[in-house]
């Protein structure tokens, strides 16, 4: 289930965000100028006056549970797994301009691995299609993103020597 967030001004009050978190639930934020926020779990397409659960927070109070929901207090061990597995593994993605070396060549023109260390795993093409795991045939056009993983220490030369 995608969880796209909605976003919609509410003039003299704030802004709305609605959340999509089950197939006929929501969960509405309603941030208001004053910092104060309020949360409401809508169950069958109902509305915030019929809603399962409804939390004022204070700005203080929200960006606390913000934190707690963002794993910043408790990590489940299978994050700490995956950590242990790949720690120091960077991904990170830039985005090919024209004047780039890399605009208009392959990755195995540029020889990124070689030359740079870093591993291209996806490419967001400016049209919105995707590839992961390009080939190192793959041309590489002005106004893609290159989602690149390697060690942090390697994206400098990765930027330097494929975006300029």
């Amino acid at each position: 289930m995608s969880s796209e967030i909605v976003e919609q001004d509410l003039p003299g009050i704030g802004r709305c965000f609605t959340v999509s978190v089950a197939e006929d639930a929501k969960v509405v934020v309603v941030i208001h100028h004053s910092g104060r926020r309020e949360m409401y779990v809508l169950q069958h397409g109902g509305s915030a006056e019929d809603a399962d659960a409804v939390l004022t927070l204070s700005d203080d109070q929200s960006r606390r549970l913000g934190s707690i929901l963002a794993g910043a207090y408790f990590k489940p061990p299978v994050v700490e797994r995956v950590e242990e597995i790949i720690g120091g593994l960077l991904i990170d993605w830039a985005t090919v301009r024209e004047e780039s070396p890399a605009a208009g060549r392959t990755i195995a023109d540029m020889e990124i691995r070689r030359r740079t260390r870093m591993t291209v795993a996806a490419i967001l093409r400016a049209d919105g299609s995707k590839i992961i795991a390009p080939e190192p045939r793959e041309p590489i056009s002005a106004g893609d993103r290159l989602v690149v993983i390697g060690r942090p220490e390697d994206l400098e030369t990765f930027l330097r020597h494929v975006i300029g």
